[in-house]
């Protein structure tokens, strides 16, 4: 019984990062920038009181950037697509959050493809697209950087 890898590829690929959408693979890559959650700091000063007391307040999560991709087989330009839903510019068009934002997973593989932890991200619409530069002497990289933006993740 031998490796079988679950995506295009051999056991000694070096695309250890997918992106589903919707249950579906898309894309493999190389590099992510995970999330962060930051909260900021609050300060209750009550009257009379020598020091205020501290507390939670609004949630940040950043933007996610998944760098050095290839997308994946019978993937078509779908994330181009998608920022446009976002933002027609040849429409001068805003999209609905309702039609673009979505709910992605970023899986972080092992070298013959098992997954080892998910980032589930929440409220997800791509920021931004980078294509590779057009070097026609390789065809490793196709999609060179995707920024994310997303309203909320956790680690499953």
């Amino acid at each position: 019984m031998g490796l079988h890898p679950t995506f295009s590829g051999n056991p000694g690929q070096k695309w250890q990062w997918t992106a589903k959408i919707d249950g579906f693979d898309v894309a493999y890559f190389e590099q992510v920038t995970f999330p962060t959650k930051e909260l900021d700091e609050d300060v209750f000063n009550p009257a009379g009181s020598v020091r205020g007391t501290k507390f939670a307040g609004r949630a940040t999560i950043s933007d996610i950037t998944i760098k050095k991709g290839k997308k994946a087989d019978g993937a078509d330009l779908a994330g181009y697509a998608w920022l446009v839903t976002a933002c027609n510019t040849a429409a001068g068009e805003l999209g609905d959050p309702s039609t673009y934002k979505r709910d992605i997973d970023i899986v972080r593989t092992n070298r013959v493809g098992t997954p080892i932890e998910t980032y589930a991200c929440k409220g997800a619409w791509i920021k931004k697209v980078e294509l590779d530069d057009g070097d026609g002497s390789s065809s490793e990289h196709q999609i060179e950087t995707l920024t994310i933006a997303i309203d909320d993740f956790e680690i499953v």
